[in-house]
């Protein structure tokens, strides 16, 4: 059934539909999420953009050591504009994995960064050397 040129289902539909699959209904509280859907958000005025703030996020064990390596996955935030149906504009903002470009980005300036304060090391320093081996005892 439309309304004003939007979907709508009745009470009753959404119900209906939520009894059909309990556990669909579950999941979607747990998230936070309406059971009428997403399609009364309203009107996309800017879409996402990056904002230029970057986060890791790992899976840690609460038991875990935290020196020991780790695989992390970077995090991109994006933000955009809805504008909802009584024309208020409201700001969302989402953490998504990085692109392949976006993570040769930040390391391509992290190294700059390290070599333009002096925080790169050369192999040939001696703390980066093996010990020296005593002489060989006949």
């Amino acid at each position: 059934m439309l309304r004003y040129g939007i979907p709508f289902e009745s009470l009753e539909e959404v119900k209906e539909r939520a009894m059909a699959n309990p556990l669909a209904l579950i999941t979607s509280l747990a998230n936070g999420k309406s059971l009428m859907g997403s399609e009364f958000k309203g009107v996309v005025k800017r879409d996402w953009v990056p904002t230029g703030r970057i986060d890791f996020a790992t899976k840690l064990d609460s038991n875990a050591e935290p020196d020991q390596p780790s695989e992390f996955k970077l995090l991109v935030e994006e933000r955009r504009i809805i504008e909802s149906v009584a024309g208020n504009e409201n700001l969302e903002i989402q953490w998504r994995p990085a692109t392949l470009k976006e993570a040769k980005f930040v390391t391509t300036h992290y190294h700059k960064y390290l070599s333009e304060n002096s925080l790169l090391r050369s192999p040939l320093e001696p703390e980066i050397l093996p010990p020296e081996r005593k002489g060989k005892s006949a």
